[in-house]
């Protein structure tokens, strides 16, 4: 069985009974919920289809990112549509399927922005770790854990803190977003645990990027066939911007967060502008104020968007740095287009670093 057969039949299962549940509370009769704040349901709202994207994407069964996007956007609208039916007893209201297009927003960004660049070091390796880490019944139970944890230790903290500085807003609602906050960091923090433990083995044992075969000690697998180009088993230097050396942290990680920034502070500009976001200054001059859960909703759009630009800033920094690899060591600077390789795989002269680099595009900068 080809390594994440089974664990892409487990994970479609998990987005059926997600899409069930999802269904089922917006459409259940005359459901009537004690909410902590005035518009907190949008807030649910854009959890629930957000959560739910991000849950359906890796089934593979739509792998263009706009095209998911769209059948998303789609179904979210006539989910809510379908709530104004008269044997549902529910009310379809127009913020409703904003903030359900909101939270489709957000995980499409989570999604274009957490997706690997085929082109960067160790992504085959990477690839076969992520399929052979979902096939294991015990990385599943060991997410689920690891959530469970950090829903109760991020509604405890939020709670705690907000107690603390005594803000405005009820415990319910605070525990609700540090619930939230909590499972994604433990999920996060999980998975890397895993896959880094994965790809160490993988590596360890020279696995097939295809069949997840070990012991490949030449250029194609003797199980399937498939090539295995000598690259992929060349370990990276410690490298934790991006794959490039720490010393590109300004082009990397500095530059782009200030992109970000920037990205955000105008967003709320914008916000404030169309009233939004409620300016005492301006606020003869604005319209009614938007509810606050709808607010929030919003400002966690900004947030996603200015996340995203920064991200992608970083990524093609660190996208055009690795392109010198064929020509410069990224270790130490030496130059490399007199060093020896042998099908785009060299070592550096100067401090035997392994680089990879195209032969067709390092003849012809030689050239």
């Amino acid at each position: 069985m080809r390594p994440g057969a089974r664990g892409t039949l487990w994970w479609r299962a998990l987005a059926w009974v997600a899409l069930a549940t999802v269904f089922t509370a917006t459409h259940w009769p005359n459901l009537q919920l004690d909410l902590p704040m005035r518009g907190s349901d949008k807030v649910l709202h854009a959890v629930a289809f957000m959560m739910l994207a991000l849950v359906w994407w890796p089934t593979g069964f739509i792998r263009s990112v706009p095209l998911f996007a769209l059948a998303a956007a789609a179904w979210s609208i006539l989910d809510e549509a379908l709530q104004a039916l008269p044997i549902v007893h529910r009310h379809a209201g127009v913020e409703d399927a904003v903030a359900n297009l909101c939270g489709i927003l957000i995980a499409t960004l989570v999604i274009i922005a957490m997706r690997q660049d085929p082109r960067a070091p160790g992504h085959a390796v990477r690839a076969l770790s992520w399929r052979m880490v979902i096939d294991r019944p015990q990385a599943w139970m060991a997410c689920a854990a690891s959530s469970a944890l950090g829903a109760m230790a991020g509604g405890v903290i939020l709670v705690t803190a907000q107690s603390m500085l005594r803000q405005p807003i009820k415990p319910m609602h605070s525990a609700l977003i540090g619930a939230t906050l909590g499972i994604a960091v433990a999920l996060h923090a999980t998975i890397v645990v895993l896959m880094r433990s994965m790809e160490a083995r993988v590596r360890a044992q020279r696995c097939c990027t295809t069949c997840g075969a070990p012991g490949v000690h030449g250029p194609a697998c003797a199980g399937c066939g498939a090539l295995v180009p000598e690259a992929t088993w060349i370990t990276p230097i410690s490298r934790s911007l991006g794959g490039v050396p720490d010393r590109h942290w300004v082009r990397v990680g500095l530059v782009p967060v200030g992109i970000a920034g920037v990205v955000l502070v105008m967003i709320m500009g914008a916000s404030i502008a169309l009233s939004i976001r409620r300016d005492p200054v301006l606020q003869p001059y604005l319209g009614p104020e938007v509810d606050p859960g709808m607010r929030l909703v919003l400002d966690a759009v900004a947030l996603a968007v200015a996340a995203s630009v920064g991200l992608w800033w970083s990524r093609r920094a660190a996208q055009r740095i690795r392109a010198r690899e064929s020509f410069e060591c990224l270790a130490c600077g030496h130059d490399l287009r007199g060093a020896q390789r042998e099908s785009g795989v060299g070592c550096c002269s100067e401090c035997a670093e392994p680089f990879r680099a195209d032969p067709v595009g390092a003849a012809r900068q030689e050239g």
